[in-house]
Parts: C-alpha cells; sequence; structure tokens
C-alpha cells in the first residue's frame, strides 16, 4: 500500500504525463499544453503567485528550448508547495 507521499508523486507524474501526451512526446510540455495543465489543475495557486503564463515560462524554461520539461515542471511545483507553506503559518 502506497503512503499518501508515495501517491502525491505518483498523481504529480500522472498529471505531467496527461498533459505532455496530448502532443504526443511525454518528455516535455508546450505553451499551450502548460497553460492548460496551469488552467485546469492548479488555478487557485497560479492566482497566487500572480504571474501569467509567460512568465512561468520564462522563469522555468532553464535549458530555453520553449518546453517544460518535468524536471523545470518540478521547480514550479516546488514554488506552489513553498507558498502554500507560507500561507498555511498565515492563517
Amino acid at each position: 500500500m502506497l503512503t499518501q507521499m508515495e501517491c502525491a508523486i505518483n498523481c504529480m507524474v500522472e498529471v505531467f504525463h496527461r498533459y505532455a501526451l496530448t502532443g504526443g512526446h511525454h518528455h516535455s510540455l508546450s505553451k499551450d499544453q502548460f497553460e492548460k495543465l496551469l488552467g485546469k489543475e492548479c488555478p487557485e495557486f497560479v492566482k497566487k503567485l500572480k504571474k501569467t503564463v509567460a512568465e512561468f515560462m520564462k522563469e522555468l524554461d532553464i535549458n530555453q528550448d520553449g518546453f517544460i520539461n518535468f524536471e523545470e515542471f518540478l521547480i514550479l511545483s516546488l514554488k506552489m508547495m513553498v507558498a502554500h507553506h507560507d500561507d498555511s503559518h498565515k492563517e
């Protein structure tokens, strides 16, 4: 039986693949795929971070290939978790 953390990890991988595979490639997200993922999977966190898709792309696309790979996606995930953690202490 998987732990909560293991389930969360599986979920992150599955969400990434769900959007990446719409373009036929499971290793990266195009700008359009990334925008759909942000809009459907984490709209409230995006609002809190107050950034546009273009700003996220510029910040996260470390190798500057115009796509978000899984490692770059994890950076976004970490930023959202840190922001959520910080917010949890404000309440």
